[in-house]
């Protein structure tokens, strides 16, 4: 075995790793400290440790989140245990126009009037942060849901990005126009969309690691 390389025995299988990774575990004293250990549940802790929010990145199918909270507490890593285990939900919802350019036709411009987020106060804070305008719900405590924040600007794309990086995946979405446009009307159809976004349990953090000190 390399001497830059620590091999970890583990129930199911052994794990190679380095010193500079396992020194991020607590209770590792010895490789066999993990024997009874899932190998991948292990490689899960390892990954996560590397990256600076220490964010889990699992298969689509992972339902052992009681197993990995065991494990992390076993290991010494209470703080990451401590992550959120609930599943979440946002919905964005937004009215625009769309406006076909007279000189141009295969030129479409669009027009959005605003993006209104609804969900868990506390996730949608953590979310998007400064972006966040709660003027017609200031008083909402962060266990509560609301329908009533939305955003600062009109770019649903930022939106989308803001919600991707807290590892929110679309899982759903639907437009519908709210009036038939008039028929001599060609240049503008008015349209109400939504977009569904989850987040699997685990998957990132509620706050960020300043937040909590």
């Amino acid at each position: 075995m390399n001497a830059q390389l620590i091999q970890l025995r583990c129930a199911n299988g052994d794990i190679v790793t380095t010193p500079e990774s396992v020194a991020k575990i607590p209770r590792i004293v010895d490789p066999n400290f993990c024997a009874n250990s899932d190998k991948y549940i292990l490689c899960y802790i390892l990954e996560a440790l590397k990256r600076e929010d220490h964010r889990f990145i699992v298969p689509d199918d992972f339902v052992a989140w009681a197993s990995l909270r065991n494990e992390l507490r076993r290991l010494g890593l209470d703080k990451m245990a401590t992550m959120d285990a609930s599943p979440h939900t946002i919905t964005i919802s937004c009215q625009a126009a769309l406006s076909i350019g007279r000189l141009n036709p295969e030129v479409t411009f669009r027009k959005i009037l605003r993006i209104v987020v609804c969900g868990r106060v506390a996730i949608c804070r953590d979310v998007f942060e400064d972006q966040l305008n709660e003027a017609r719900d200031s008083d909402a405590t962060e266990d509560k849901y609301t329908s009533r924040f939305f955003l600062k600007h009109s770019q649903l794309e930022r939106a989308f990005d803001a919600l991707g990086l807290k590892g929110f995946r679309m899982v759903g979405s639907s437009t519908f126009a709210p009036q038939v446009p008039q028929q001599n009307d060609e240049t503008t159809f008015l349209h109400h969309s939504q977009f569904v976004f989850t987040r699997l349990p685990g998957q990132a953090p509620i706050f960020k690691e300043s937040q909590q000190q």
